[in-house]
């Protein structure tokens, strides 16, 4: 059971801080007492610098962690626009790779007549231009028949077409031209080539010009970016038409893109360049294995934080001045009294209820500490007076409740060796008494108001047992969870609810008797169930005996099952308790439930 205690502490005196006090009044030196408050204000003022250079460092950690995170969310988003576009070719790609027609005109001699295949090739070169001007870019998509020469393109012009294709078919490679514009190109052939000797059957070809990725670029910068470029080690650059190229190849030879492979721990590159300190970002475009490269100054990061520095400072300094003027008149007529009062609000609030004003000023601050020493003095007084009062109270009631569980056991157990002894069962006298015996010495065990499950459990498997002997027309079943057997619950709550079960379930006559114990704990809440297979109670008669044990609070308790339930609700709080309803065999089953509480 829980023990209340009352600890109070007196306060300590501050005659010596007050008598200082007066003689600095009493010499009129102004001028100290003047440096004295600002030397004061300046303390007070020294945390709260630290404070703000503290807040400081974390707004510009966070801040710089707001500016990453929406820098990438940028990058990312844009990566995903490019690969979308490239994704966008690869399905073109398989659409016509996978197209019957196109395969139709690789091998001429299967389309029969001239009229078919003129037919075939013109499906054919409405679907490749259909879906080359489908997509944002205006990029080459041609079908290449290497073994009759024919060709069918998404664009007519004289250098749409590559001057030659890859050897072996590839993925997105990147193809200069002595006398052009470099361009990427992604071939796909039936069957595969994969060396340079090999011919196929057909290849179908996407093309997209270094152009159409810089007017991305561009379009990227426009929207948001600082100076996006494409990148990857061992080849130029890919700028975007405005792109400041001096400062870029100032910070090529220190990217590395390795660093960038762990998503978990991204953080971007900081470099240090003539013009500056840059916050560079990288992310890979993964059909072309390039970066998506973009840059912030370090001085654009900053910039909120030193504004933000520049105002404190400004304000600080106004607060400051403003200080110093109105020091000496809050130090003399306010603050001393103030900071005294605010001392014995403190030790109140943290329970020293023996506080008292002492050495009352002149004028509303004497009221005041009137008023606040006869608060202190009803304060302690009522408090004493309800924390005595319930430990007083709890400690009665668990002790009524727990003593009326004694006698109601007894006087039945008492009654049953009394028959036995009359119709001469000895055997069944004396295990009745032994039994009785070790209930005894398992109840007069006061230095515990709590027992395990596992100890009540064993006390109810001797009681079973001993009826077993005595009518042999009942059987018992027992399932717990092994986790709730060292659960502990108040002293002799599980033996009253079998016991209703022997004197009114099986009262009357019936086939079997059956009584089943069952245990589990479930979301934090652990359950004792008891119910047999009885004539069971009606519905009205059954919510009458539950209101009477919800309400025997108010009132003596004249029942086990009552006190079962008010031991629980005691110990246990609200929510816990007895609940008695119908069971699935028809009898009564009674649950007894109760929190489970943290070790």
């Amino acid at each position: 059971m829980t023990r209340f205690g009352l600890s109070f502490r007196s306060s300590m005196p501050h005659s010596g801080r007050v008598s200082q006090l007066l003689r600095m009044r009493r010499n009129k030196v102004r001028s100290s007492i003047f440096t004295n408050m600002v030397i004061a204000l300046l303390l007070l003022l020294t945390p709260i610098i630290m404070l703000y250079a503290y807040s400081n460092r974390t707004s510009s950690r966070v801040l710089t962690e707001e500016i990453v995170k929406a820098k990438r969310t940028q990058v990312e988003t844009f990566v995903g626009q490019l690969g979308q576009m490239f994704a966008q070719f690869d399905s073109y790609q398989k659409m016509l790779y996978e197209s019957t027609e196109v395969r139709n005109l690789a091998y001429p001699d299967l389309l029969g007549d001239d009229l078919l295949h003129y037919r075939t090739l013109k499906t054919v070169s409405e679907e490749i231009n259909r879906l080359a001007g489908s997509g944002r870019w205006k990029g080459i998509i041609a079908v290449v028949y290497p073994k009759t020469g024919m060709i069918i393109k998404s664009n007519s012009s004289l250098n749409a077409m590559p001057p030659a294709l890859p050897d072996k078919d590839a993925f997105w490679s990147y193809q200069k031209r002595v006398n052009g514009e470099p361009y990427f190109i992604e071939t796909i052939s039936s069957p595969a080539k994969t060396a340079k000797a090999e011919e196929s059957d057909l290849t179908v070809i996407a093309k997209v010009d270094e152009g159409e990725i810089k007017s991305d670029l561009s379009d990227m910068k426009n929207k948001g970016l600082e100076d996006p470029f494409l990148y990857k080690p061992g080849f130029t650059p890919i700028y975007n038409y405005t792109a400041n190229k001096a400062l870029i190849e100032q910070m090529l030879p220190d990217l590395l893109p390795s660093e960038h492979s762990d998503e978990s721990s991204y953080k971007p590159l900081l470099m240090q360049t003539e013009n500056g300190a840059y916050q560079v970002h990288m992310e890979v475009v993964q059909p072309l294995g390039w970066y998506l490269v973009d840059y912030v100054p370090i001085d654009k990061i900053m910039a909120p934080i030193k504004r933000n520095q520049t105002t404190f400072y400004i304000i600080s300094g106004m607060m400051l001045f403003m200080a110093c003027i109105l020091g000496f008149i809050l130090y003399r007529s306010i603050r001393i009294p103030f900071r005294k009062l605010m001392q014995g609000m403190n030790f109140i609030e943290k329970g020293i209820y023996t506080s008292r004003m002492k050495d009352p000023p002149r004028g509303e601050f004497r009221y005041l500490y009137q008023r606040f020493n006869s608060m202190a003095t009803r304060i302690e007084e009522l408090i004493e007076d309800v924390l005595k009062e319930q430990i007083r109270t709890k400690e009665a009631n668990v002790k009524q409740l727990q003593s009326q569980i004694n006698p109601h056991f007894l006087y039945n157990t008492l009654a049953y060796i009394k028959s036995m002894v009359e119709l001469g069962e000895r055997e069944a006298a004396v295990s009745m008494t032994m039994n009785l015996s070790k209930y005894y010495r398992y109840t007069t065990k006061t230095s515990r108001s709590l027992a395990t499950l596992g100890e009540e459990l064993e006390l109810v498997v001797n009681y079973l047992d001993i009826h077993r002997m005595l009518t042999d027309d009942f059987e018992y079943e027992i399932d717990i969870e092994p986790a709730v057997l060292e659960m502990e619950i108040p002293r002799l709550t599980l033996q009253p609810l079998v016991e209703n079960v022997i004197l009114h379930a099986f009262r009357k006559p019936v086939q079997y008797g059956i009584v089943r114990i069952r245990g589990s704990v479930e979301a934090g809440i652990a359950r004792i169930v008891v119910e047999d297979n009885g004539p069971g109670i009606p519905p009205v008669q059954l919510e009458q005996m539950m209101s009477r044990i919800r309400n025997a609070a108010s009132g003596e308790i004249d029942s086990g099952l009552q006190n079962v339930h008010q031991r629980l609700v005691l110990l246990y709080g609200g929510g816990s308790g007895l609940m008695l309803r119908m069971s699935e065999w028809g009898g009564l089953s009674a649950e007894m439930s109760w929190f489970v509480q943290d070790e």
